[in-house]
Formats: structure tokens, C-alpha cells, sequence
């Protein structure tokens, strides 16, 4: 950095490559100028952008002048890398201007466009490459106008990718379950491969009893393209890529003329127009038997994913293959052995009275990878040691003996090694047995895959719910006939979901899983750990006594999970609410158990988060109170049982009226109202926050036009947000939505928003409130000292006004800290072109006081009360009597 450059041009000294090639750019070339002559909104930004690893890029001016940072550089350009530079947004992706070229126009026209999993093809390491990426582009506005847009992405080719393989995963089985002939299933299956790859060609050859040439068996392009050859020698290839063949490894060339294996070959590669070829080979037994070739006509890169995909579809076609061929083998030997073989599935043995072998048919053969003559003529106590004494081997006797058919399912290893779930049936036939059987060991693991899957959480690996009732109600059983006492203890974790969005699912996913292990550590073998969903987690003490407590363990889990989690190179730090209940004393049910728990666990995090609470027959009675004003806020969305009152906010140099806040109120059944400290925690558990809110807008704009009417002069109204109702998708265009169709001019609304609202994602927050602020409503931070905001993150927000929280205020009269902490959000606000607020005013030295700091609003039971609509108007025009003459 020159030693002479402003102090606000950090990027300029930044260890980053982007940086680097910014010292060094040569800035005549560029639309924006050098950078020491930039607006400081855009020098603001380009900081910004360039500090985090968050891929993005600012484009500013009309023609949407692009500078990214190095974690776009790396995801997203590939080689368009450094010519992409200083360059128009449009220009950087010739190849997709037409979608991107309306998203641009609506990003000029100040709207913010979200777009998820769009394809790219990048050039990196000399291939093409397709991914998918989610982006935004938002407008960047300068003084109300818009200069330009900032672009932040994030690579989704991972969860593409893995959505596409499951989704052709799913439509080749559907696919091959249909097709019993090997020509429709190889044919069916090289045009599935060919299309989810996107691939120029597929074709799938099979080798012959010798693995020394391969022919092919069936073939597809996506264009036509000349005939391949019948077959040909697999040492045709060549000695090295035989070897990798024959050893069952994938052979992949991502470009045929820049590959030492294939450059003496290339002429003959391009002769099948072939440029990159993926080749899947199968190996049964240690013998080369076929192969799955994936050619493109260009360089192309392989990833992972394809080979994994290729030898998927390789294995399900050779089985498939071999299992039509099977049955039009069986249903031959049925055509011509019918009175013997009618009901054969695929394995069959002919024995006679004495447990010989009379016959054997080629199912079993392949099951048993041996010849018929070494079983033919031998007793099945011969060809199978061991059987004998087992219980199959008892129940062939007695069938043999009593002339009645036996069926079991039985797990052999073969003399080959192999192990496998057999379904073994056995019918008298003459004075011998025909005896049926058939490799039943993918249907037998797939339950236990099935029943594993439905009792336990994927991620920890944890029983989940449905094991978690059904071990507890055999311990509940046990217990009640020994007389023991246990007990659940119900865990919640605190601070995971900031952690969560913070740093990502992924992130979330390994200390959950890391939760599980310390859980783990916390209990005895006998005790239980399940996972309920999300950051639930219940342990069911097996028993508990003097030494071994509930308290004791809970205790236990606490010290253990307060120790951060070290995941990569974060250090993380969470908490948990530990609920407790006892069996039998509060409970014989998991049921009522697990209900208990959570309604001790809900009183800590009411009372003392990061502790442990025992469970109280008074916490049901607080349950039954929630529940009630639960029922009545349902009740009063439907009916009239909400309503508004308003208090006002004055001027303090001029004394009118500047605005007044809608004020929600709840009638109980006894007609009285509920104040909203009573009933929002309620809405938003119960999942009713949104209805409240969009209640409230509409409500509030009625109310607003209805005084206009009246000949009041417009003033506007404040709304409050909850967080949850502001991070609902779609939360800024339900309210322009109400506002316009109410006729409401957005001039007229101001939302007011907690420091702890946006501050738990902030990126999001400043795109939402953008939204919201360029449609004309204004914003206001509330309660505005209580919380956790940085000087940089409160510059980035969009906002109007600032309210000094009223715990502050309140305290201004007795209290020095409150006054320093005043005087300076006061500065703070100033500083920022703010209006600032002081709310809860309830004395004049307190009025006094703001209106000495510059504090331009006042607000408060000194002011006024809040009032029903009918006595503000009275309020309001007395006011303005008093004021006007």
C-alpha cells in the first residue's frame, strides 16, 4: 500500500491475491478510476467484501463495474480470472446473459433478486466443470439512489449434485424393475448414464470366459456418432490401462491428448470421437467379466461423483443382467422339468430318501460356486458340514420323516466364503425331497437397514424417538414389577441456533454429533441417550440412588458440555437446560415422563438458563395457564379479541406530535386486557406470531386512514416486529402488500425492530430492511443499548431512528450509568444522522435531560399513556389546538 493512500482504503494492504492485483492493477483501463478517488460507498463496501471469505462481488455504476473477493475468485471463475476484473457483470458470464440480464435490470430498479442453484460451467484445471451456485444480487443505494449491486454467493453443487444422483438413483431401479430381458436392461440402462452425465456416448461390453476380449452388448449417444466395433482385445489398450482393468479400478482420462496412457493411442481415440473417457470396470471373483465406457467428445473433468454414479449403475446392470439371465434359464428348465421344478424361485436340489443329491439346477450352482459333480451323488450332511446337527438340519428330518413341507431362513457360509441369508423351502417328493432356496441377504439387510434407520437419528446415531418410547416402556414395566426408581432427564441446548447460522448446517451437524459423544461419556452402559429432534436430547437413567442421582448426572452433562467444542479451527461455546423427571413419583408412562421433563426443562430457561431443574406439580398449572391464553389468542384471531392502543411521540423542540406506536393488547375472558409481555412469548411458541403481526398492519392502516377521515392530520404510526416475525420468508412483501392495499403511504409506517433481531444474522437482516426501507417505510432499532451491537455492524444497517432503551431512561434521575450510557447512544446516534428516541420518560427532569443531549423525540406515561384510538383523537386534537390556536 503507498504510503500516501487514504486510511479508509484498507483493501489496498489486505494479504489477499484480489488485493495484490489491486496494487498492482493498472486503473486507466477501469471505468471506477483508481480507488483513492472512489465514493466512500463504494471504498465501504470493496472493504467489506475483500475482509470476509464469503464469495461476493460489488458492481457499481450503470454498467455494473465487477470487483470480487478471493473466495468468489476461487468458487466461481476459474480461468475468467483476472480478465474478469474491472469488467461488466453481464461481460464476466457471456454464456448465461440472458437469465442473468433481467435480474440485473430488477437489481437497477432497487429490488433484490434471490436465485437459487443456477448452473456455471467453469474452466478449472484446464476442464470444464458444471456447478450449481445460489446467489443474490442486491442494490446498493447512495444517498436513496441506486449506484449498483452486491452479489453474494454460495457453491450448492454438493446438494445438487447428491439430489440429482438420488433422483436417478430412484429412476434407474424404477427403470430396471420393470425390463426382465438383458438386452432392454443394458440398452435402458447406458441411456440412463448417458443422460445423467451428460456424457457424448455409453456403451456396456462384457468379456468373454477368458477376460481376454470384450464385446459390446449394448450402446448410446446423445449424438449420432459412427458405429462402434462388435469387440475387440482387452490388451488392446495397452498394458497399463489392462492391469488397472483387471484389478477392478476405475480407469479414468480426463483428456485424451494430454494423458501419457493414451497419446499413442490418441489417433485411434479420435477415430471414435473420443476425447475423455471414464471406463468402470466389474470384477467377480477376481475375473475381469464387463464394463461400463463413458466417453465426451471434449476434455472433460471426472468427478467423483460420475465414477461413483458409473459404478453404481455398473453393478445394478450386471446383477440385473444376470438375474434375467437366471430366470430365462429357470423358466427354460421349468418348460422342461415342469412336474418337478413348477415351483422353483432359483435355487433348486433334488434329494432322495437318504439325503443324496439326485439333481441340482444352475441356480444353486452359482449360489454355491461349485460344480454339479462335486454335489451330485453326495449327501446334503457331505456337501454342507454342520448342517446336520444344526436346526435346519432337524427340520429336513422331521419333514422327511412326517412327509410335510418345511420352510426356514437360514444364514450359511458357503465353502467359498461367502455368507448369506437363504429362504429354504422343502416338500415331500416321492420318498425323497425337492428342496427350494433362494439368496435372500439384500431383502434381510435392507430390514435391518430399515429397522436400524427408524430407531435411530442419522447424524448421532442416537435412538431416536420411536426407540427412545419403546426402551423406556420395557424399563417403566421392569421397574414397576422390581419396584425401582429412575428418571429423564430432558436436555435442550442453548446458543446452538446462532451457532447454526452462523457457521452453517454442517458446522451445526458435527457439534450435535459431538454433543452425542459427551452425553455419551456422562452415563452408564445401561442408561440410554437418545436424540428427539433438532438440539433435544433425553437420557433415561436406567436406576438412581444416593450416589447415582438425577441431580447428580444432570450436574455432570452440565460441566461437560461447557467445555467448548474444538470443530476445525472453531472454538464453540453452548450451554443446556437440564429438565428432570422421576419414576414413579411423577409418572408410570413415558408419556407423561417426557412431559414432565420438558416442562421442567422450559422453567429453567425461564428462571436460570445453564442449570437443571426437578419437576413440580405447580409447573403444570403454569402449563395450564399458557395453554389458556394460548386457546384465547386463537380465539381472538378469529373473532374481536384483539385490539390497539396507541401511544404517542413527540417533537421536543417543536412539541408535535412525530409519530405514535401501535400498541397490542389482548381481551381476556373477563374482558380485561393482557399486555403483550404476557402473550407474545406464548404467540411465538405457538407458532401464531405471524398472524398477530399481519393483524396488527392491517389493523393499524385502517385505523390511520380512519382518523384522516376524521380531519385529523396524517401522523405516522409505529409498528413493532417481533424476530421471529421478522425473519419469516416473505416478511417484507407481506407488509408493502398490506400497506397497498389499504392505500397506506409507506411515508406514513415506521417498523420498530430489536437490537437482537438483527443482530442474529446480519447480513440477512440488512437485506431484509432494505427491502423494507426502499419501498418508502421507515426503520427504527429499539430498545436500542440492551443488546449486543458492534459500532460495524450498527453502521450497516438501514436505519431511521435510534431508541434509547427505557431501563436507561427511567434510571436517569438516580443512576450515573444510565446517564453515561445515554449520552453516548445519544452521540452514537448522532454520529450516524439518526433521530433519536428517548422512550419511557416518565418525569420532566428526565425530558430535560434528553432534550440537553439532543435527543430529538420523547416518548412516555410523562408524555402521555398509551390510549384507545377514540381518546388519542381527542389527545391528538387538543394537541394540536393547544399548539396551533
Amino acid at each position: 500500500m503507498k504510503k500516501n493512500a487514504p486510511d479508509s482504503l484498507i483493501f489496498l494492504a489486505q494479504d489477499s491475491e484480489i488485493a495484490s492485483l489491486m496494487r498492482s492493477f493498472d486503473w486507466t483501463r477501469c471505468p471506477l478510476g483508481a480507488p483513492e478517488g472512489w465514493p466512500p460507498t463504494l471504498i465501504v463496501l470493496v472493504n467489506s467484501i475483500l475482509a470476509t471469505s464469503v464469495p461476493m462481488v460489488v458492481s457499481w455504476g450503470p454498467r455494473f463495474i465487477s470487483i470480487y473477493n478471493d473466495a468468489y475468485r476461487q468458487q466461481f471463475l476459474g480461468n475468467k480470472h483476472p480478465e474478469a476484473f474491472c469488467q461488466p457483470y453481464l461481460d464476466i458470464w457471456p454464456e448465461i446473459r440472458p437469465q442473468l440480464g433481467p435480474i440485473v435490470e430488477r437489481s437497477w430498479a432497487g429490488q433484490t433478486t434471490y436465485v437459487e442453484n443456477t448452473p456455471f460451467i467453469v474452466q478449472r484445471r484446464g476442464y470444464k466443470e458444471q456447478i450449481w451456485t445460489t446467489f443474490s444480487l442486491s442494490p446498493i443505494f447512495d444517498d436513496g439512489v441506486v449506484v449498483g449491486a452486491l452479489s453474494v454467493g454460495m457453491d450448492t453443487t454438493a446438494q445438487v449434485v447428491a439430489e440429482r444422483r438420488q433422483r436417478f438413483q430412484l429412476a434407474f431401479i424404477d427403470e430396471l424393475r420393470g425390463l426382465t430381458n438383458a438386452t432392454d436392461i443394458t440398452a435402458a440402462a447406458t441411456k440412463l448414464l448417458c443422460e445423467h452425465l451428460a456424457a457424448t456416448r455409453v456403451f456396456y461390453s462384457e468379456a468373454d470366459d477368458l477376460a481376454e476380449n470384450f464385446f459390446t452388448r449394448a450402446a448410446w449417444s446423445a449424438v449420432p456418432l459412427p458405429a462402434l466395433p462388435p469387440g475387440g482385445r482387452i490388451s488392446d489398450y495397452g498394458a497399463e490401462i489392462s492391469a488397472i482393468l483387471r484389478s477392478g479400478e476405475a480407469f479414468v482420462v480426463d483428456d485424451i491428448d494430454r494423458d501419457d496412457r493414451t497419446l499413442t493411442s490418441a489417433e485411434a481415440y479420435a477415430g471414435l470421437n473420443i476425447r475423455s473417457l471414464l471406463v468402470v470396470p466389474l470384477v467377480k471373483s477376481g475375473r475381469l467379466i464387463a464394463a461400463l465406457n463413458v466417453s465426451r467428445l471434449d476434455p472433460y473433468h471426472w468427478t467423483k461423483e460420475d465414477i461413483v454414479a458409473t459404478q453404481e449403475v455398473a453393478e445394478r446392470t450386471w446383477a440385473a443382467v444376470e438375474r434375467a439371465r437366471a430366470e430365462a434359464a429357470l423358466t427354460l428348465e421349468r418348460d422342461r422339468s415342469r412336474d418337478i421344478l413348477e415351483n422353483m424361485d432359483e435355487a433348486f436340489v433334488l434329494l432322495d430318501r437318504d439325503f443324496r443329491i439326485l439333481q441340482i439346477n444352475t441356480g444353486a450352482l452359482r449360489l454355491e460356486q461349485r460344480s454339479a459333480s462335486e454335489m451330485i451323488g453326495h449327501t446334503v450332511w457331505e456337501v454342507w458340514p454342520g448342517l446336520e446337527s444344526a436346526e435346519l438340519g432337524q427340520l429336513y428330518k422331521q419333514a422327511m420323516a412326517q412327509r410335510i413341507p418345511a420352510r426356514h431362513e437360514h444364514y450359511y457360509t458357503f465353502a467359498h466364503g461367502n455368507a448369506l441369508w437363504l429362504d429354504m423351502h422343502a416338500y415331500p417328493y416321492g420318498d425323497g425331497m425337492a428342496v427350494f432356496y433362494r439368496d435372500v441377504t439384500e431383502t434381510k439387510l435392507a430390514e435391518q437397514r430399515v429397522l436400524a434407520a427408524a430407531q435411530h437419528d442419522p447424524l448421532t446415531g442416537l435412538p431416536n424417538r420411536a426407540l427412545v418410547f419403546e426402551y423406556a416402556s420395557h424399563l417403566l414395566a421392569a421397574a414397576q414389577r422390581s419396584h425401582a426408581h429412575g428418571a429423564f432427564l430432558f436436555i435442550d441446548l442453548d446458543r446452538f441456533k446462532p451457532i447454526n447460522d452462523l457457521y452453517g448446517h454442517e458446522i451445526g451437524d458435527r457439534l450435535l454429533q459431538e454433543v452425542a459423544k459427551r452425553l455419551l461419556k456422562c452415563v452408564r452402559q445401561e442408561d440410554l441417550v437418545g436424540r428427539l429432534g433438532g438440539d433435544e436430547f433425553i437420557v433415561v437413567l436406567h436406576q438412581v440412588g444416593h450416589v447415582h442421582s438425577a441431580a447428580t448426572v444432570a450436574q455432570h452433562i452440565l460441566d461437560a458440555l461447557s467445555y467448548p467444542f474444538e470443530i476445525d479451527t472453531l472454538d464453540l461455546a453452548i450451554s443446556a437446560c437440564i429438565g428432570i423427571s422421576e419414576f414413579p413419583q411423577h409418572g408410570t408412562d413415558v408419556d407423561a415422563l417426557i412431559h414432565a421433563a420438558d416442562l421442567a426443562m422450559y422453567q429453567v430457561k425461564y428462571d436460570n438458563r445453564g442449570s437443571y431443574f426437578t419437576y413440580t406439580t405447580e409447573l403444570d398449572n403454569r402449563a395450564d395457564a399458557t395453554s389458556a391464553i394460548e386457546a384465547r389468542l386463537k380465539r381472538a384471531l378469529q373473532r374481536d379479541g384483539l385490539v390497539l392502543h396507541y401511544q404517542p411521540v413527540i417533537d421536543m423542540r417543536r412539541g408535535h406530535v412525530a409519530s405514535v406506536e401501535a400498541l397490542l393488547r389482548l381481551r381476556g375472558d373477563d374482558g380485561r386486557l393482557i399486555g403483550p409481555d404476557q402473550f407474545i412469548p406464548i404467540a411465538e411458541a405457538a407458532g401464531l406470531i405471524g398472524q398477530l403481526g399481519e393483524w396488527v398492519a392491517v389493523e393499524a392502516c385502517r385505523q390511520h386512514n380512519a382518523w384522516q377521515k376524521e380531519g385529523l392530520p396524517p401522523v405516522s404510526m409505529a409498528l413493532n416486529v417481533s424476530p421471529l416475525q421478522f425473519r419469516q420468508r416473505g416478511f417484507a412483501q407481506q407488509l408493502e402488500a398490506i400497506l397497498r392495499n389499504a392505500g397506506m403511504d409507506p411515508s406514513f409506517i415506521q417498523i420498530e425492530v430489536t437490537e437482537s433481531t438483527v443482530m442474529g444474522n446480519v447480513d440477512d437482516a440488512v437485506n431484509t430492511l432494505k427491502g423494507i426501507r426502499s419501498s418508502g417505510i421507515k426503520i427504527a432499532l429499539d430498545d436500542f443499548g440492551t443488546g449486543y451491537s458492534s459500532l460495524s455492524h450498527l453502521s450497516s444497517l438501514p436505519l431511521d431512528k435510534l431508541k434509547v432503551d427505557q431501563s436507561f431512561v427511567r434510571r436517569l434521575e438516580h443512576d450515573n450509568s444510565s446517564k453515561a450510557i445515554t449520552m453516548a447512544i445519544i452521540a452514537l446516534g448522532r454520529t450516524l444522522n439518526l433521530e433519536i428516541v428517548g422512550e419511557g420518560i416518565e418525569s420532566e427532569e428526565a425530558l430535560a435531560y434528553l432534550e440537553e443531549q439532543g435527543c430529538n423525540q420523547a416518548q412516555g406515561y410523562f408524555i402521555s399513556r398509551p390510549l384507545s384510538a377514540t381518546d388519542f383523537a381527542s389527545w391528538y386534537r387538543e394537541r394540536a389546538l393547544t399548539m396551533y390556536g
